[in-house]
């Protein structure tokens, strides 16, 4: 699978509607396992990280999880998720994740902007080439590509 990889400078964010977002916890995981599984279903994310498992996307995820910059919405369930990375020293957008019965509402945009508003940095993101939606939203909050 090819990839795109885009990058944000740091800076203000595009005014964007309020979403009540909370930072993600530990006790989380189970339902962004869960999420990644339904949100990737069908997609051209279906096997990230060259398999389904929800579960080991999450947990290979942790060990460089920025936890304060990693942000979900959360309704009776886990609806969106922007779960941020670091890796030799740059921040990465990991996973951009919305629940399929939700997209479309702009709550992927909210959890991302918090994310950016948290960090003030340079963040990177890897897409892969056909996913439309992440390239829009990431273009729409400030995101080019750039090469690597």
């Amino acid at each position: 699978m090819t990839r795109t990889v885009y990058r944000r400078p740091p800076g203000p964010l595009p005014g964007l509607p309020a979403a009540t977002t909370r930072t993600v916890q530990p006790t989380d995981d189970a339902a962004l396992a869960d999420l990644v599984e339904r949100a990737c279903a069908g997609t051209a994310d279906e096997h990230l990280g060259g398999n389904g498992d929800g579960a080991a996307e999450i947990a290979s995820w942790r060990p460089n999880a920025v936890p304060h910059a990693s942000f979900v919405i959360a309704d009776a369930g886990l609806l969106a998720a922007s779960l941020i990375s670091q890796s030799e020293g740059e921040l990465w957008l990991a996973y951009v994740i919305t629940h399929p019965d939700h997209k479309n509402r702009g709550l992927g945009t909210a959890v991302v902007a918090a994310s950016l508003a948290a960090l003030d940095a340079h963040v990177f993101a890897g897409v892969a080439d056909g996913n439309t939606p992440s390239e829009k939203l990431l273009t729409r909050l400030g995101f080019s590509p750039v090469r690597r």
